[in-house]
């Protein structure tokens, strides 16, 4: 099966289960939402590691294949490889 996402699929209504409510919003804000959440996130951890005496670890994504030998002894320590998580 393949999956895309057009204009029109970015617009379409999304209903999120918030247990107590459904919520409703369109699925490119959502989708902007949760890219902003995530990068507040990593910078927040970044900053309290800092304050420590613990050397904070690359916090970003590594998601591209240019930085597979940058992730590569990230991946190593998590007996991860490339085949395991990368298409």
């Amino acid at each position: 099966m393949v999956y895309s996402l057009t204009a029109q699929t970015l617009a379409r209504i999304v209903v999120v289960d918030r247990g107590d409510r459904q919520q409703q919003d369109r699925a490119d804000d959502l989708l902007s939402h949760l890219f902003q959440h995530q990068t507040h996130h990593r910078g927040q951890v970044h900053a309290m590691l800092c304050s420590t005496h613990v050397a904070p670890p690359q916090l970003d994504e590594f998601i591209v294949g240019d930085d597979a030998a940058v992730r590569k002894p990230d991946m190593a320590a998590l007996g991860w490889t490339e085949a395991d998580l990368m298409r």
